[in-house]
């Protein structure tokens, strides 16, 4: 199941915490994977990249090769000593029309990254730059904050965090997802919130 506007669209209005129950609560990453600013919200097929702990030479190219509305989705070890993007490489992605990235490492420019409101999820902050001598591997199967991701899975972040949806379940995910926020709905009715 590929991702189409009106899944899109529907993906986005829905809280991660509903599209994360609506897969048992399985496929949600670790918590310390955050917005790096407030009120970020992202919906795309994964365009996955593993990477050296600190190093980002297989990130750049990335920005290059991902299709508009991908997301950028980086494994790195969890290293959070060296940012493994900041405000211009980011600049790049929102210029290629990429819907977001998640870095399973640290960032780094985070208030100019909001500044332009551009999807960055991450691990931590951190001024210390990265490394650019490789090695890296792109659109291969990678694990990130406790979740494996495959090329072309689905990404959804919001303040919450980051879910991930299995491509072949996004239908059966985005009904119960919606089922789930409707409920919540008329219970938030019910009890005048």
């Amino acid at each position: 199941m590929t991702l189409d506007d009106a899944s899109r669209d529907r993906l986005g209005a829905l809280p991660t915490a509903n599209i994360g129950d609506a897969m048992e609560r399985l496929f949600v990453m670790e918590a310390p994977i955050k917005s790096v600013w407030p009120g970020a919200r992202m919906v795309g097929p994964a365009f996955c990249v593993l990477t050296a702990p600190g190093d980002n030479k297989a990130i750049h190219s990335a920005i290059d090769e991902a299709a508009a509305g991908d997301v950028i989705v980086v494994a790195a070890g969890g290293y959070a000593d060296r940012a493994l993007i900041g405000e211009l490489m980011a600049g790049r992605a929102a210029a290629r029309g990429l819907a977001g990235m998640v870095i399973d490492g640290a960032v780094r420019d985070a208030q100019d990254i909001g500044a332009m409101r551009f999807p960055v999820f991450a691990r931590g902050i951190t001024p210390a730059g990265p490394y650019r001598n490789g090695p890296g591997r792109q659109q291969i199967p990678v694990a990130i904050g406790g979740v494996a991701v495959c090329p072309g899975d689905v990404v959804v972040g919001d303040d919450d965090g980051v879910v991930v949806i299995r491509r072949q379940e996004l239908d059966a995910v985005l009904a119960r997802a919606e089922a789930k926020h409707a409920a919540e709905a008329t219970q938030r009715a019910e009890i005048g919130v």
